[in-house]
Parts: C-alpha cells; sequence; structure tokens
C-alpha cells in the first residue's frame, strides 16, 4: 500500500468532520449561507463503507438544510440510531434529532417530503369525513376498503391519525384470487377511477400505489388487497402472513366508526414489526424486500 492510499481514510475522515461542523454551524444559526449543493456533492464523493456517524449526521444536515432527499434521510437518520445504539451512545442520537427538528420547525420531516401537513396541526374530522365520502364511492363500485399502514396504526395504537404522519392508506379489497387476476383488476381500478374522475394522477410516482382526491394537502393513498387459498395479501406489507380470518370480516373502527380489519393488532405486527405499540417517528419500511415478494403482481400491472 502507497503512503497517499495509507493516509487516504484519515484524510476522508478529517474531510467529514469538518462537513459535519459546517453544517451543524448552520443548524444552530441559520445565518451561514452555507453552499449546500456542493457539500452534498463532496459527500457522495468521499462516501466510504462504513459508513461513519460524522459522514451520516453529515449528510442528513446537509440534505435537511437543501430540503432534499426526504425518505434518504429517513434511511439515514435510521442507520444513524442504530450506530448510536450499538455505541451505548443512543442520548447523541436523540439530541442530534431534536436538534434537526428544532431546525425545520415548524415544517416537519416525513417519508414524502418537508412540509407542515403533518397531522398534529390539522383538524381531524374534516379528513374523516372526505375519507368516508371516497370510502362510500367505493363502496357504491362494489368495493369493501379499510383503514390501512400507518392510517390503521394511529386510530389502534393512538386513537386518531399519527402526529408526525401526512397521508392517510386504504386497502381495496380486490375480488380476484391471484396475483396475475389481481393485477388485472387493479388495472381495470384505476382506470374506473380516472373515468369517473375519483383519481389524483399528479401525485402517483407507483401505479401499484393509487390515489384519491386529497383534502387540505393530505394524500389518501389506496392499496391493493386480495385472498388467495386462506391467505391474505395486502401490497407491500402482507404477503400470505395472515389468514384470511385475520382480516374479514372487517368491523367499524371505535374511533371513526371506518372499516379496519378482524384483527388489527396482527396486521400491525406484520407491517411494522411486533414493536408496534412503540412510536417510531423514523420509521423505515423495507420496500425492496417488499417489491421481490410482491415480483409477479407488479410486473403484471406494467404489462
Amino acid at each position: 500500500m502507497s503512503e497517499a492510499e495509507q493516509e487516504y481514510p484519515t484524510t476522508v475522515h478529517t474531510r467529514e468532520f469538518e462537513i459535519r461542523q459546517i453544517a451543524m454551524a448552520e443548524l444552530l444559526t441559520k445565518s451561514t449561507g452555507i453552499a449546500a449543493r456542493r457539500y452534498f456533492v463532496e459527500l457522495n464523493h468521499i462516501k466510504r463503507r462504513p459508513l461513519t456517524t460524522d459522514w451520516l449526521e453529515a449528510i442528513i444536515m446537509i440534505c435537511v438544510i437543501r430540503r432534499s432527499r426526504p425518505s434518504r434521510v429517513i434511511g439515514f437518520l435510521k442507520k444513524l440510531r442504530e450506530k448510536r445504539q450499538s455505541q451505548g451512545n443512543l442520548d447523541e442520537f436523540m439530541a442530534f434529532y431534536e436538534r434537526i427538528n428544532t431546525y425545520l420547525a415548524p415544517e416537519s420531516l416525513t417519508n414524502h417530503g418537508y412540509g407542515m401537513a403533518v397531522f398534529s396541526g390539522k383538524e381531524h374530522s374534516a379528513i374523516w369525513d372526505h375519507v368516508g365520502t371516497h370510502l362510500a364511492f367505493l363502496k357504491d363500485e362494489g368495493y369493501e376498503a379499510f383503514l390501512n399502514s400507518g392510517t390503521l396504526l394511529g386510530v389502534v395504537r393512538d386513537k386518531k391519525l399519527i402526529d408526525h404522519d401526512d397521508d392517510v392508506d386504504l386497502g381495496l379489497i380486490l375480488k380476484a384470487d391471484n396475483e396475475k387476476d389481481a393485477a388485472i383488476e387493479w388495472r381495470a381500478v384505476q382506470k374506473r377511477l380516472i373515468d369517473t374522475g375519483v383519481y389524483d394522477a399528479e401525485h402517483v410516482t407507483n401505479d401499484a400505489i393509487l390515489k384519491l382526491p386529497p383534502i387540505d394537502g393530505v394524500q389518501i393513498d389506496l392499496f391493493p388487497a386480495w385472498q388467495s387459498e386462506g391467505k391474505f395479501y395486502v401490497y407491500p406489507h402482507t404477503y400470505a402472513d395472515l389468514d384470511v380470518e385475520d382480516v374479514l370480516p372487517l368491523k367499524p373502527c371505535d374511533v371513526t366508526g371506518h372499516q379496519i380489519p378482524a384483527d388489527p393488532e396482527k396486521m400491525l405486527a406484520v407491517n411494522y414489526t411486533p414493536a408496534w405499540r412503540e412510536p417510531d417517528p423514523i420509521f423505515k419500511f423495507p420496500w425492496d424486500e417488499a417489491n421481490e415478494k410482491f415480483k409477479t403482481f407488479l410486473q403484471e400491472i406494467e404489462q
């Protein structure tokens, strides 16, 4: 190994620390006029494995300053927390996370972006009324739907929409009994929504997740669900992990009156791990693993 190669790791570590300090100064003062884009490019150039705490904190702060890559930032925060926890320094992570939140206030960081549309600052009754209108439309179209994912988590655990969440999730029970037919039916549902004007095409990024018209900046996501051979499927979190009896018949939610699974706790444990009762504002769903499980369905809807 050359002398230059031997010095490279130390040089990189020093630069990670320097950029971290520069970014921290902006977080604390909001007055430095930091060239965030340049530092973002530089950090990605010197990125190395395993990721250091300095690099993670630097890239998180630079992205927050730029209001960029929100989903990646959530992922980096999760990695940073795991690293600090393994070092016995969880308090340091919590202090860092608090600085991020203080810098962003009154905005909030979610997987979807940086904004003030989180539920902690909104009137929930109007949102639930809007959701009820969508559910009534779907019922008229011959479909049962239920509160799903983060929305289900909120009404079961918190008895309300989750403070740091910013969208409503619904599961639509298809009539198909296999992945290929479910994909065909899902495309037909999408067309029907478009034809009837009950579709938010502007915010669609994934045809496996349909968008219903929003309310007050709150997006309404519709996810496909179906049963097959006694097992239940809900893209992207449940792939034959539940029996049909765990989900059907649906029952009314105590908080909203809208439909939820027969045993919502079982579905939440699959979706959010058995630790779902503990709030986690930086929970990161394993999309790559989920999309691999639902590969046949995803390929079919692209046909």
